[in-house]
């Protein structure tokens, strides 16, 4: 009897240690669409930080997952809290500085300006929000439909590809 309360005990102690990342720390999740391609596709099993996020770290080129209208999206951060950000000639500029995005787009924006996306009051992104768009530019379920996202409604970045077994890895600038 003793034997089986201390396993019992050994399982549930691991159980709440799991729930407790999950909650704090990093989640994996499977990517629902090729919204994110030729980033991430369809299938792609990944895992989430949640931590830059929460220290408000997120930074230009990060892909992150995020909510909207009870679904979840993933997307590339293109303006950050106080940057402008606008598409030219299908050349991205932030802070009227022309950006090279260092990852391969589908289908360029032409031309795209801040004031312009849903319920933005001006050229910058507001405090607390970010500016965020697919790499699949074509499928405009992102800032372009959504207006600029809120920290809170940003679950985590990705910082892991798991699956399949020949993308394994932690960079997604293909």
């Amino acid at each position: 009897m003793r034997k089986i309360v201390k396993y019992l005990l050994s399982l549930i102690i691991a159980i709440i240690i799991v729930m407790l990342i999950q909650a704090f720390l990093i989640i994996g999740a499977v990517v629902p669409n090729n919204e994110m391609s030729p980033a991430l596709k369809h299938g792609d099993r990944i895992l989430i930080s949640k931590v830059q996020n929460t220290f408000n770290r997120l930074h230009n080129g990060d892909i992150v997952m995020y909510k909207q209208k009870g679904n979840t999206y993933f997307g590339r951060v293109i303006g950050l809290p106080g940057q402008s950000v606008e598409f030219k000639d299908s050349r991205l500029y932030r802070d009227d500085q022309m950006v090279k995005e260092n990852y391969r787009v589908q289908a360029q924006i032409k031309n795209l300006a801040l004031r312009n996306v849903k319920h933005s009051e001006g050229d910058i992104v507001p405090p607390k929000q970010y500016f965020i768009l697919n790499d699949n530019r074509a499928d405009s379920n992102d800032s372009r439909t959504f207006g600029t996202i809120q920290q809170k409604d940003i679950v985590g970045n990705v910082v892991l590809r798991y699956y399949p077994w020949n993308k394994f890895g932690i960079s997604f600038n293909e």
